[in-house]
């Protein structure tokens, strides 16, 4: 709970309302009504997941995981407005919802809530918009040092060994043994 505390308040909105935005998509957007044979009258119900609602998923989703990836410890780049990047796809995300809902024919009341979703998370990038990230404590990097090398063991006996030994001393590239690869 102190994570969640700790919070901006427009992070709180953008992560709340994207998140309530995308359950919404999936529940009834429009309500057709059908006549068959000039008996029957029956209502078709459609979620919000055609053309326009599935770019809304996409946009949503996408604010979800950013939000999530900038208040974790992922080392984002600090050249890059995460701020504005939130507060366009936001802006998109209205702008879908309010397309979508202008566009398709008698719209259910999911639809009037997808817009007031996508229009909580617009106020929330708006007031993050200023935020500075805070910076993130980096671990010092340990000191190069170069490993130990163990020694190859001890030395056989014999006079091979001794012309061995002072080639080494006189050549020292011929002292460790050459690998091409």
């Amino acid at each position: 709970m102190e994570r969640i505390a700790a919070l901006s308040t427009g992070t709180k909105l953008m992560l709340a309302s994207a998140t309530l935005l995308f359950f919404d998509l999936f529940l009834t957007w429009q309500k057709l009504p059908q006549r068959f044979g000039g008996k029957f009258d029956v209502t078709d119900n459609l979620d919000a997941w055609d053309g326009w609602g599935l770019l809304l998923g996409l946009l949503a989703l996408s604010l979800l995981t950013l939000l999530i990836l900038r208040e974790t410890d992922v080392e984002l780049s600090p050249e890059v407005p995460w701020n504005r990047i939130t507060l366009g796809i936001t802006g998109a995300m209205l702008v879908i919802a309010l397309l979508k809902n202008l566009t398709d024919a008698h719209s259910a009341w999911a639809s009037y809530a997808g817009i007031g979703f996508a229009a909580l998370a617009v106020v929330g990038a708006y007031l993050d918009r200023d935020r500075i990230q805070p910076e993130r404590e980096r671990p010092l990097a340990e000191e190069w040092k170069p490993r130990v090398r163990a020694s190859p063991g001890p030395a056989p006996s014999g006079r091979a060994s001794e012309h061995r030994a002072t080639a080494a001393e006189s050549e020292p590239q011929a002292a460790e043994p050459s690998s091409r690869w």
